[in-house]
């Protein structure tokens, strides 16, 4: 169950609030063992969802996950402050360095990551025309919630504050979150940027990864001093044990390494979305790295086998069609090796054990077939043949390098006194020969 927090000292709150309340059922109930102004007294339950209402502001609120019956997640709705125009937000809270806005000193509130990716996925379905959608580095209170919470809130002035279809879109948006759990596996930790983060708002569109707490480069800044405790804290309450470092922070990424947390880029986190991470750890191990060149295919298993193909065989069907051997090799394998940023396939690759990877040779056959005059695949070979213009026979009948020579070469007959010389007889047999065991 989530749990909603309503500030009555916050008109935008409260517009969001009864917005929720005015989708789907809810049943009124009493809690008579709380303070009304402390989540007690009226409040409302649905499939699902608990709506409670305080009077205080939320950053100042102290264990608030205690008025709710048994919740997963608290989602404190409320407005957004800035200079950002109409915008739908939503961050984790905690205090890097000292609570000026509420919640403790070098503390943090447990993320939702999952619940967190899933609300931006939301808000951009739902939101009104005008309105952007974006994510915040963790700042201000509260940071004692002992279960995963973050904010959702409307910006960024008097006219967003008021306007109803912002709140509904933020209503929509969290009902649309029903039945998804807090926590999953593939979360990063972020560190730097400013207090809005493209970068992490691009992972979360366009991979499967989710974002953990960030501390912007002004949160670093508060810090005094980046140690083992805060570090652990990042991480802990994130869930995670990998982060990206937005700029070079030598010392900081040293310090982090320092406590056993991976620090990884952008590139790393595409290339591994999609694939579980043990599959990951399995092909880094076996083949190379994602930073290296590692791609995976679209083959599911945990029976793994280990080939290597012929280099100059791939390079010389990449040279002719190398779109039709991506895709071939995609589909038939677990992952695969690159060279060139990723550009080029090289020869090891991670297949499904016992299986053979005929589809690809039959293809990489079918592609020489388009340049060579004969291509026959026997035994543990790819044997191909192809008539081609031969330097050595022209000049044996006196053609030397020119615009004869040329003609030849490119298939035409020349004269030669009172004889057409043919291209034929300037051609001899090309053989290539390629290993496929």
């Amino acid at each position: 169950m989530i749990g909603i927090v309503v500030s009555r000292s916050d008109s935008v709150s409260v517009l969001i609030g009864e917005e929720i309340l005015n989708i789907g059922d809810w049943e009124e109930k009493i809690d008579s063992s709380r303070l009304d102004e402390e989540g007690g007294g009226k409040y409302y339950s649905s499939d699902g969802f608990e709506l409670r209402e305080f009077e205080g502001l939320h950053i100042q609120l102290e264990n608030v996950e205690f008025a709710f019956e048994n919740p997963e997640c608290i989602i404190f709705v409320s407005r957004h402050v800035g200079d950002t125009g109409a915008l739908l937000t939503a961050h984790y809270t905690g205090n890097f360095g000292e609570g000026k806005f509420g919640g403790n000193p070098r503390e943090l509130s447990r993320a939702c990551p999952n619940i967190h990716k899933a609300i931006i996925t939301e808000l951009e379905e739902y939101a009104p025309p005008g309105y952007e959608i974006g994510i915040e580095c963790t700042h201000h209170g509260p940071s004692d919630i002992s279960i995963p919470s973050m904010f959702v809130e409307i910006g960024s002035s008097e006219k967003e504050w008021e306007d109803a279809n912002a709140a509904r879109a933020v209503a929509m948006a969290i009902k649309g979150v029903k039945g998804v759990k807090p926590i999953c596996e593939k979360v990063i930790v972020g560190f730097g940027g400013g207090h809005y983060m493209p970068r992490f708002e691009r992972i979360i569109r366009e991979t499967d990864w989710a974002i953990g707490h960030v501390a912007a480069d002004w949160c670093l800044e508060e810090v005094e001093s980046i140690d083992s405790d805060i570090i652990k804290e990042i991480f802990e309450k994130s869930g995670s044990d990998k982060c990206i470092i937005v700029e070079e922070k030598m010392e900081l990424k040293s310090a982090i390494k320092d406590e056993g947390y991976e620090v990884i880029s952008e590139r790393w986190v595409r290339g591994t979305s999609g694939v579980g991470l043990d599959i990951v750890s399995d092909m880094e191990n076996l083949i190379s790295s994602v930073e290296e060149g590692l791609r995976f295919g679209e083959v599911k298993s945990e029976r793994i086998e280990i080939i290597e193909l012929d280099e100059v065989l791939l390079r010389d069907v990449q040279v002719i069609d190398s779109k039709r051997v991506k895709d071939v090799v995609i589909r038939n394998t677990i992952a695969f090796e690159t060279i060139e940023n990723g550009k080029s396939i090289s020869g090891r690759m991670a297949i499904e054990e016992g299986e053979k990877p005929e589809e690809m040779l039959d293809v990489f056959c079918d592609i020489l077939g388009t340049k060579y005059d004969s291509v026959i695949r026997e035994g543990g070979q790819i044997v191909v043949k192809k008539l081609g213009f031969s330097p050595a026979k022209a000049e044996e009948w006196g053609i030397e390098p020119g615009p004869k020579f040329g003609e030849l070469a490119s298939g035409n007959p020349i004269e030669i006194g009172d004889k057409i010389l043919m291209p034929i007889e300037v051609q001899e047999e090309e053989v290539k020969i390629y290993s496929i065991e």
